[in-house]
């Protein structure tokens, strides 16, 4: 928290602080000495941002991937509601909300935070136990997209989809013994895509519950990808379609 009793958290890396920058997020800069960035310093001065220097060490040891020479001090992430999520699918055309069932590694929330905004989802929801968080790491991944698209948490999964039952959505879960193929669907509704754990894929009970059950049909000899990689696969296929 800084002076002021304002929750923070840190975002590292050029791409991602000056993601936060345009999102107007950022409180404070910390540049490693003898580094600086001109346009980074342009946008920091412009917003009347805290400019500070610090060792190569003591940016490591605030953060532990490679910040390349810059940390930055900004706001919490801000998660939105389930109901702005549905609020929002309202008004477009074949939304898609995407469900993330206990994704584990940063990396691969960052992942596919970045490819759900790039392909147009509504909002992502997510829940707030077993599952990572916005941190750091996610965001640097990310690179700016989840400034720029509604992210929920819930306490429970299979409620949050029985709220977008309601409201018209249809709920699609993946597993790879599933025998229909992504493409056998057409997508011409509202789409509440579930994308499971890194190990355990879909959890039964969410499984039971979806409306269609898909797989990405695959070639060769490996039999399954990284659920960000998959993601990635799936909503440029389903957006495919509904083109």
């Amino acid at each position: 928290m800084n002076n002021n009793n304002q929750r923070t958290q840190l975002a590292y890396g050029r791409n991602n602080v000056l993601a936060c920058l345009d999102a107007g997020i950022v409180i404070k800069i910390i540049f490693q000495e003898g580094f600086s960035d001109e346009k980074i310093i342009k946008l920091a001065t412009k917003q009347n941002l805290e400019i500070t220097y610090a060792k190569k060490k003591d940016l490591n040891n605030m953060v532990a991937g490679n910040h390349q020479g810059i940390v930055a001090v900004v706001k919490s992430f801000k998660f939105n509601i389930l109901e702005e999520l549905i609020i929002a699918a309202n008004n477009v055309d074949n939304p898609i909300i995407l469900v993330l069932d206990e994704i584990k590694d940063p990396h691969n929330l960052g992942a596919i935070i970045r490819s759900a905004e790039a392909f147009g989802v509504t909002g992502i929801v997510m829940k707030k136990d077993r599952q990572v968080s916005i941190t750091p790491a996610v965001m640097k991944v990310a690179t700016g997209a989840q400034n720029n698209i509604l992210i929920a948490q819930v306490t429970n999964l299979s409620q949050a989809l029985e709220k977008l039952k309601k409201t018209g959505f249809w709920v699609v879960s993946t597993d790879l013994k599933a025998e229909q193929n992504v493409s056998d669907l057409k997508y011409d509704f509202k789409t509440a895509l579930i994308m499971g754990n890194e190990h355990k894929g879909v959890s039964p009970l969410l499984t039971k519950n979806s409306d269609f059950v898909v797989k990405i049909p695959m070639l060769g000899k490996t039999n399954s990808l990284n659920v960000s990689v998959a993601t990635g696969v799936m909503l440029a296929l389903i957006r495919q379609i509904q083109l």
